[in-house]
């Protein structure tokens, strides 16, 4: 176990975190929820602000204020993506320095901040993971990462070395990294009655194509019923149209698939973890299904990112062909410009064109891993979480 020196008590009053300012996805702020959780231990009794972008903020405020662990937010005008993007206009600067913040941690992926800007408005101390661009030099505490054990650094890896920074014990035990999503539960969306309840997302972000094309999604909530499954599909308002037609889709006989539509998060967080098992694509419904500790079974197309997480969420299951084009490095502002090398669009397309990576997927391989799920007791499993 290593530890730092801690901080003498009370010296620091105020953090801020440097979070992405473009327009990231939620379940990208979902898990930023970690690094405000491990600040939240070092510095107990200090007031934490959130720099997101404008948009950002429109976009994702009740998560943000609401279902996070920052105490408030602060907004930042958004970058431009542009070759030599200007730095933040100087009133922006100057209301961080009257802000007097003790300290800066800047998220990894962040952009149009760091640690440079930090330096420019005062703060003393700036935290953030070296990357070879300009504002190193302005880093006063380093995140170091341990050797990567997937072969490339991933959240359990990040949230060590941010603790090692912030002189909390180490090695972080990996099952515990993720804190519980915050949320005020509703009432129970299910109607009452037996049944093991299984909420199936099929929906998602446009911006990439990895969805599971809604047939196989029909096919296995089939499946689940004729196993007494009690299914739920859910989504966003905007999906209720795909959500209904999933329904009607499904073979008749016996009871359909409950359509849920959540009006609040507060709804969402109630309804998933009421769950025995979560079934979806990589999406915000999964990342939240796992910070409320519900089992979780998430369908990987083209995107090649279940490493990140595969040792910090404990019951989460990724599955995905791993066909080798998925390692790609794709642009979030414009997935239409990557091709992966059958071809495939990875943007994605309401008219049906998916890439291979989820047509070749079947329900074959992917019910065995919800059936094990299913039938496997929740509070054992619960229990045998380490």
């Amino acid at each position: 176990m290593s530890r730092m020196r801690p901080e003498r008590a009370g010296s620091v009053r105020r953090l801020c975190v440097f979070a992405r300012l473009d327009a990231p996805g939620m379940g990208d702020l979902v898990q930023r929820n970690i690094f405000l959780k491990l600040l939240r231990e070092a510095h107990p009794h200090a007031t934490l602000t959130l720099v997101v972008g404008e948009t950002v903020a429109r976009a994702h405020r009740t998560l943000l204020e609401r279902h996070g662990y920052a105490d408030d937010l602060l907004t930042c005008p958004d970058p431009v993506h542009a070759p030599g993007d200007p730095a933040p206009p100087p009133a922006f600067l100057r209301t961080l320095r009257d802000r007097a913040f003790d300290l800066c941690l800047v998220d990894p992926d962040s952009t149009g901040l760091d640690a440079s800007h930090a330096h420019a408005a005062g703060i003393p101390r700036r935290i953030a993971l070296p990357t070879g661009g300009p504002g190193d030099a302005s880093i006063t505490h380093p995140v170091r990462l341990p050797p990567p054990l997937l072969g490339r650094p991933d959240l359990y890896e990040y949230a060590t070395g941010l603790a090692a920074a912030l002189g909390l014990p180490t090695p972080l035990r990996a099952a515990r990294v993720v804190p519980p999503f915050p949320y005020t539960p509703v009432a129970d969306p299910f109607p009452t009655g037996d049944g093991r309840r299984v909420v199936v997302h099929p929906g998602g972000a446009p911006h990439w194509n990895r969805r599971w094309p809604a047939g196989r999604y029909a096919e296995l909530c089939d499946r689940l019923l004729a196993e007494g499954a009690r299914v739920a599909l859910i989504g966003s308002p905007d999906e209720r149209s795909d959500l209904e037609a999933l329904r009607d889709t499904c073979a008749s006989g016996g009871e359909r698939p409950l359509v849920l539509v959540p009006h609040s998060l507060d709804a969402l967080a109630t309804a998933l973890a009421s769950a025995r098992v979560v079934v979806g694509n990589d999406s915000a419904p999964a990342h939240i299904a796992a910070a409320l500790r519900v089992r979780t079974v998430v369908i990987y197309g083209p995107t090649a990112t279940e490493y990140l997480w595969s040792r910090i969420y404990p019951l989460h299951h990724g599955v995905s062909l791993r066909y080798p084009c998925r390692t790609l490095r794709r642009s979030a502002h414009d997935p239409a410009a990557t091709r992966c090398d059958r071809g495939c669009a990875t943007a994605y397309r309401p008219d049906g064109e998916y890439p291979h990576c989820l047509t070749d997927l079947d329900v074959s391989t992917v019910w065995p891993v919800v059936a094990a799920r299913l039938g496997t007791s929740y509070e054992h499993e619960r229990e045998a979480t380490p």
